[in-house]
């Protein structure tokens, strides 16, 4: 009886363990805080590397240097991704909409709004920190389905999503088939039919959501459009 009991606490402890340990990685994530200087800049509104357009006018948004828009050598990975930024005289939360090629480790390319808010203008360059945030959105996540796609190669982007997303995959013939993620923010897939599309998406905490999209077009989209999704990440 004891040895039995002794059996079932291992069991419940292991299984304790199991869910323990996914939370604290996702709590180093979103706790990591990155050090390094902002300068500005009036571009990133339109025609971004992160083609998130459109984009309003008076939003607080940044460029992201390589090394971090890149995260963990994903292309990409922090597009549309939410940070808050401290600077000498405050903080205030930015979106990630361009690539700032010429950044140092750490570096933002910040909006006029952005900088004015945390910094004083005549600076130029400021020192800066700064972590990833869950976004001030609301509703599901949305898809933009490039121009061009069709049920035999589709480029596919999330938007409006909670936290960065590092990773998407679709359903075929019985497995899960990863997507490609490219340096303009789309993931690519391939032969993927002309029936509605089960996928899933994978955010930066290793948070899976699955969703279905409408039919792909069986003939090249002659422009982009975007497909209202069914779910939205967890906080």
């Amino acid at each position: 009886m004891k040895k039995r009991l002794s059996l079932c606490f291992i069991g419940a402890l292991i299984l304790m363990l199991s869910f323990a340990v996914p939370n604290m990685k996702a709590a180093s994530v979103l706790d990591e805080v990155r050090e390094s200087y902002a300068t500005y800049t009036g571009s990133g509104y339109s025609g971004g590397a992160a083609l998130l357009d459109p984009i309003p006018s008076d939003m607080k948004i940044t460029a992201l240097n390589p090394h971090d828009y890149n995260y963990k050598g994903i292309n990409a990975a922090l597009a549309g991704a939410y940070l808050e930024v401290k600077g000498p005289k405050g903080k205030t939360v930015v979106y990630v909409t361009d690539k700032y090629p010429e950044g140092a480790k750490g570096a933002l390319d910040l909006s006029h709004n952005a900088f004015a808010k945390i910094g004083h203008m005549a600076d130029g360059k400021i020192p800066i920190s700064w972590k990833i945030v869950k976004a001030p959105i609301s509703g599901n996540v949305a898809y933009r389905i490039k121009e061009g796609s069709s049920e035999w190669w589709a480029a596919i982007q999330v938007r409006n999503h909670k936290y960065p997303i590092m990773k998407m995959e679709y359903y075929k013939d019985g497995q899960w088939v990863n997507m490609e993620k490219t340096d303009y923010n789309h993931f690519l897939g391939f032969n993927m039919g002309s029936k509605s599309l089960p996928v899933r998406i994978t955010d930066i905490r290793g948070v899976i959501v699955k969703d279905k999209l409408p039919a792909l077009p069986s003939t090249a989209a002659s422009q982009a459009y975007i497909v209202k999704g069914n779910v939205q990440l967890p906080n």
